[in-house]
């Protein structure tokens, strides 16, 4: 599933300029790497205040799309890659001009700064990404994010009290985030490395990724984490809030 959305984007370029010469598809390769720069403590709607010392989540292709009226180029990419290569709801994003095929485990902490590879873009004005979630199947078993989709663990602080944490999450297959805020123009001179973001607070509209946890209430009283984990209320709280477009930032660094 992954080379053919590589080999389109050249089948792309080949058709445009057989086709309609005046509308070039060209195409460039962009670094992608993690940036954990906007992942800082942040309050939540009951008052808490979040720390993380770990933060990773298992995610699957990137798309990268160009948003408002359809591009021509959009409309070339539309008609050569078929529903099972491009994403089924990428229209309520976008236009998918780009893309960064394969599996991949985010950790915006420890692997700040770390390369996933090369996107493969065609030139235009983006405005989007679109991050497929997936489950960490290959990682070894005494990996606390193996068979699971996120893995966070740091503090919860409110009035003095401090309760340290894990939560471990499962997102259903198929499960993504659409239209995640990336605003560039690409063009033949690009050579941006493009850092994906995340952040517990939105500042727009005040949301928070732990909104709705009671710290205090899943406390086990006995010096012990808070855990959350599948089957809890508070993992569906967290693990819908993880699939929001507003959580995430694909930036040049």
């Amino acid at each position: 599933m992954k080379e053919p959305v590589l080999s389109v984007l050249s089948l792309a370029t080949c058709l445009s300029i057989a086709c309609a010469p005046s509308q070039e598809a060209t195409r460039v390769e962009l670094a992608v790497a993690v940036d954990g720069g906007q992942l800082v403590d942040a309050p939540t709607d009951l008052g808490w205040t979040i720390h993380l010392d770990a933060a990773r989540v298992a995610t699957g292709d990137l798309e990268f799309t160009i948003q408002g009226e359809m591009h021509a180029l959009a409309r070339l990419w539309d008609l050569l890659v078929p529903p099972a290569i491009a994403h089924p709801g990428h229209y309520a994003g976008g236009d998918v001009t780009g893309a960064l095929p394969g599996s991949f485990v985010l950790d915006w902490i420890a692997g700040d700064g770390v390369e996933l590879g090369r996107a493969e873009l065609l030139t235009g004005n983006y405005h989007g990404c679109n991050i497929a979630f997936r489950r960490a199947d290959e990682l070894p078993a005494d990996d606390p994010l193996a068979g699971h989709t996120a893995q966070f663990a740091g503090t919860a602080t409110k009035d003095g009290q401090e309760l340290a944490f894990t939560a471990i999450l499962d997102l259903d297959v198929g499960a993504s985030v659409i239209g995640a805020p990336f605003d560039l123009d690409v063009d033949e001179a690009s050579d941006d490395t493009l850092g994906v973001q995340l952040r517990l607070h939105d500042d727009v509209s005040g949301a928070a990724l732990f909104d709705g946890v009671d710290f205090a209430a899943l406390d086990p009283g006995d010096g012990s984490p808070v855990t959350i984990g599948p089957g809890d209320p508070a993992h569906n709280l967290v693990r819908r809030a993880l699939q929001s477009h507003v959580f995430y930032t694909v930036a040049p660094l």
